[in-house]
C-alpha cells in the first residue's frame, strides 16, 4: 500500500455510532463493517484531504506509546475499507 495516497470515503455509506464504535453500512446493499474505537478514530480522520501517512502521523503524535502499532492498525483499517468499497485511495 502506498501510504502517501489520500483516503476518500464513499458517500453512499452511513454510520451508526454506539459507545465510541462505528458500524458502517449501505442502505440498499448488504454491506456493513464494524469498526472498534481505533477504527472509528481512523474513520474520523479520513476526510478526503489526508493521506494514510498523515493519519499515521497524527495518531502517532496523539499516542506516542503506541506508535509502532498505529501504522499497522491504520493500514489494516484502510485495507478493510477499500476491500468493502467503503473507501478508496487516490
Amino acid at each position: 500500500m502506498d501510504i502517501n495516497k489520500i483516503i476518500y470515503l464513499n458517500d453512499d455509506y452511513f454510520i451508526e455510532r454506539i459507545d465510541g464504535e462505528i458500524t458502517v453500512y449501505h442502505p440498499t446493499l448488504t454491506t456493513s463493517v464494524y469498526l472498534n474505537e481505533t477504527g472509528a478514530l481512523i474513520w474520523e480522520l479520513c476526510n478526503g484531504e489526508r493521506s494514510v501517512a498523515d493519519i499515521i502521523s497524527i495518531l502517532s503524535e496523539l499516542y506516542p506509546e503506541s506508535a509502532e502499532q498505529i501504522e499497522t492498525d491504520v493500514k489494516e483499517i484502510v485495507i478493510k475499507l477499500v476491500e468493502h468499497k467503503i473507501g478508496f485511495l487516490k
